[in-house]
């Protein structure tokens, strides 16, 4: 049985509309940011595929942070050597236990580490304290104990604590000198410790992007769906969040810039959430406006159309009326033709019988 031309064509027609749906991520990259008008056909796709790419994106990012901090805390320890190495007194350590040989306490202000402070003879959680409260006056520090690290990073909130034991025992080492500590910190001993911070940053920092874009993602969503509140157009919330989730493309490359920036150039962009929303906001507001007007557009032309039938039928309904009169005036003349016809056989008839002799008149 031979297959319908028809049917072929509706088939291609078909699958050449699922072969346009399907999109790489890079070109749903280029229509984010480059082609609004898109939006309506990357949200038709569907949540799946737009969590997917969002996953995708924050991927990107995760591992351009973790690669950032990761590059950050390499040149961080090179630093340490080096100031290890040339201010730090003779020191050693020894299962769990820093030793510096000076009997005071060392203060310093470093331009790379902010304020350091070292001090291997105290137990008082007091006096550690007023240390600690001393670096979080600073943007940065450090405190260096007898039995732990206390770090001040800018940009984060409180101070994080390594204990020596933990820290050393995970990369094989139980006692050192000052040399040995330089040495090792600028050797490429400390690769396996720089990649096993890069694959725990990356798992965090995935994570932790990952939920806090969600959160943007759905707030930018709301302002969308207000908008088409207002506009009186009827769109469900999830086609909405979907654009969203193409909205944010730009902010985050923006964001992935500016830690690539960062990386070289310590510096920090206030605001930069703000930003964030805002930017991804107006996409998905614009957005929203292209389908109200293209639904206004196809509302004309869908009036058009009615307009159109509506004169066609009209024009039929005229046709058919005159056709009926017409009919009526043939019916009418057909009638008149056949009491015509009719009243002419009964005058012939009639003047027939006139003209005919009685039998036996001739006789």
């Amino acid at each position: 049985m031979k297959e319908n031309p028809q049917n072929k064509e509706e088939i291609k027609e078909e699958k050449t509309k699922k072969d346009e749906m399907k999109k790489g991520f890079f070109k749903k990259v280029w229509y984010s940011i480059d082609k609004i008008e898109k939006y309506a056909e990357l949200s038709a796709e569907g949540f799946r595929r737009a969590i997917k790419y969002l996953s995708i994106l924050v991927i990107i990012l995760a591992i351009i942070s973790s690669l950032v901090s990761t590059y950050r805390t390499s040149l961080e320890m090179k630093n340490i050597a080096q100031y290890i190495n040339e201010k730090a007194p003779e020191l050693t350590y020894n299962d769990g236990t820093l030793q510096v040989e000076t009997e005071e306490v060392i203060t310093d202000d470093s331009s790379n580490f902010g304020k350091v402070i070292i001090d291997t003879k105290t137990d008082s959680e007091e006096q550690i304290n007023q240390y600690i409260n001393q670096i979080n006056e600073e943007e940065n520090g450090i405190i260096i104990l007898k039995n732990k690290l206390i770090l001040k990073e800018v940009g984060i909130q409180g101070t994080a604590n390594y204990d020596y034991k933990e820290l050393f025992s995970e990369m094989g080492i139980t006692e050192f000198d000052k040399q040995q500590i330089v040495d090792y910190l600028t050797s490429s001993d400390m690769m396996p410790i720089y990649l096993n911070l890069f694959l725990a940053l990356l798992i965090y920092a995935f994570v932790i992007y990952f939920i806090n874009t969600l959160c943007y993602i759905a707030i930018i969503a709301l302002v969308g769906y207000m908008a088409t509140w207002i506009l009186r157009l009827k769109i469900r919330f999830v086609a909405v969040f979907n654009m969203a989730v193409y909205a944010v493309t730009l902010p985050t490359i923006l964001n992935m810039i500016y830690l690539i920036v960062n990386a070289f150039y310590t510096f920090t962009i206030d605001y930069f959430d703000i930003m964030y929303m805002l930017v991804a906001s107006i996409y998905v507001i614009a957005a929203v406006f292209m389908l109200k007007s293209e639904f206004n557009k196809k509302q004309g032309e869908v009036q058009k159309i009615v307009e159109v039938q509506k004169e066609v039928k009209e024009e039929m309904e005229e046709k058919e009326r005159q056709e009926e009169e017409n009919k009526k005036e043939n019916k009418e003349e057909n009638k008149n033709t056949g009491k015509k016809d009719k009243k002419k056989k009964e005058e012939t008839k009639e003047d027939n019988t006139n003209g005919e002799e009685p039998e036996g008149s001739n006789a």
